[in-house]
């Protein structure tokens, strides 16, 4: 089974779905069997009552906070974030001993108003996304050790696993909960020889698969296509972002970009960017929206064809203004750069993700004031895998620092 890496192998493998699992900043095998599929970072949630300061004046100040590291003696690192109140947040992560086969499993951390506490941990399982509408109704997915879609929730006193759809080879990515009765999910579910995009509803009872389109296959080729990030802003306006490609391996990626009218999803045209070689590398992993006219999305394009988290990594964002998905221009970072998590609203923005090569890798903060991205100076790091607006219009960053998980706040 032939892989790439570039840092660390994160061990979890899908014997249903033929693959190997990546965290944030790590090459996906894109050569393997019948299915590519990749799993990124994403900021799931939109919600009115959470929003980014509009005040012209000075912005904040990020800084790192107190966090428990689950395991001295392994690589803990945190993959999403969401904010209920300045007192009650809650990041998910996993664990993992650096070698295939090793130990690893999931956790999960709450923040009450002064420092993180481990919430839960699940041997073997992968948690890569996190989404609150409130206090009661905190919902994370994932994987089992078994392969299997997991799941979870959060009523205000205890997580529960809750019943999914019966469907094998699948896995979900990211999860965006709006109000307790209307809450996405999304990821790739691998038939028919391709990995094909995955779309699930919470309607306050139970989650059903609902039909999501996949790009074309060109004749002879092996096709897939896969969802990172979910966004949702009213009962009729939610967006997917992610990726589709073709061969194995993979010569070439594409963005792809997906939107709920209410009534069906639907792919939406958005960019991509040829490198000066020809080479079309480009990934999705997060997607934020505040309202019908701002949404952001953002992820890498690369000059290497085949993956992402090497030197070819380039940062991308597109902006949805109501009518069309457009590129916009990100601070040139010289070697590399990649941007794994967005969070918008009232016209601004924050992205996050990392840059440079190791041992000089370092996490990576841009803002968009209305105009134009900068980048603003970002605490010591490896990694930001995610970011999310907190309802006192502050915003939170979670990654790693290497061995242990980062969390950051503005």
């Amino acid at each position: 089974m032939p892989f790439r890496r570039v840092w660390v192998l994160v061990e979890y493998k899908s014997s249903r779905l033929g693959i190997y699992g990546r965290r944030p900043v790590a090459v996906l095998a894109l050569g393997i069997g019948a299915a590519a599929l990749l799993t990124g970072s994403s900021i799931t949630e939109a919600r009115s009552d959470k929003t980014l300061s509009s005040s012209p004046g000075p912005i904040c100040v990020w800084s790192a906070t107190p966090i428990v590291d689950p395991h001295r003696s392994l690589y803990d690192r945190f993959s999403s974030v969401t904010s209920v109140s300045p007192r009650d947040a809650w990041a998910v992560g996993d664990y993992y001993t650096g070698r295939e086969g090793g130990s690893h499993g999931a956790f999960i951390e709450r923040w009450n108003g002064r420092r993180w506490r481990i919430a839960a941990a699940i041997r073997g399982a992968m948690l890569s996304s996190v989404s609150a509408s409130g206090a009661r109704d905190v919902w994370v997915v994932g994987q089992t050790g078994g392969g299997r879609r997991l799941i979870k929730h959060w009523d205000g006193a205890h997580w529960r696993v809750a019943p999914a759809p019966d469907l094998s080879a699948a896995i979900l990515n990211a999860v965006a909960a709006r109000t307790t009765h209307d809450a996405w999910a999304v990821g790739v579910h691998s038939r028919g020889g391709g990995g094909k995009t995955l779309i699930e509803h919470w309607n306050g009872r139970r989650w059903a698969v609902i039909p999501s389109p996949n790009p074309p296959a060109a004749a002879g080729r092996r096709h897939f296509a896969g969802l990172t990030a979910v966004t949702s802003i009213s009962p009729i306006d939610a967006w997917a972002a992610g990726y589709s490609g073709a061969g194995v391996p993979a010569t070439t990626l594409r963005t792809l970009i997906e939107h709920w009218d209410g009534r069906g999803w639907t792919i939406v045209p958005s960019p991509n960017v040829r490198s000066a070689r020809g080479v079309i590398n480009d990934i999705l992993f997060s997607i934020s929206g505040s309202r019908r006219d701002d949404v952001w999305t953002v992820g890498s394009w690369g000059s290497v064809a085949g993956g992402y988290g090497g030197k070819g990594d380039h940062t991308l964002a597109l902006h949805w203004d109501g009518h069309r998905w457009s590129r916009i221009a990100t601070p040139a970072l010289g070697r590399r750069g990649l941007l794994s998590g967005v969070a918008t609203g009232a016209g601004r923005a924050w992205a996050v993700g990392d840059r440079g090569l190791q041992p000089h890798q370092q996490t990576l903060i841009e803002r968009w004031d209305g105009g134009r991205w900068s980048m603003v100076p970002s605490p010591a790091g490896f990694s930001f895998a995610a970011v999310s607006p907190s309802s006192d219009r502050g915003v939170w960053a979670v990654g790693d620092k290497g061995r242990q998980p980062l969390a950051a706040r503005c």
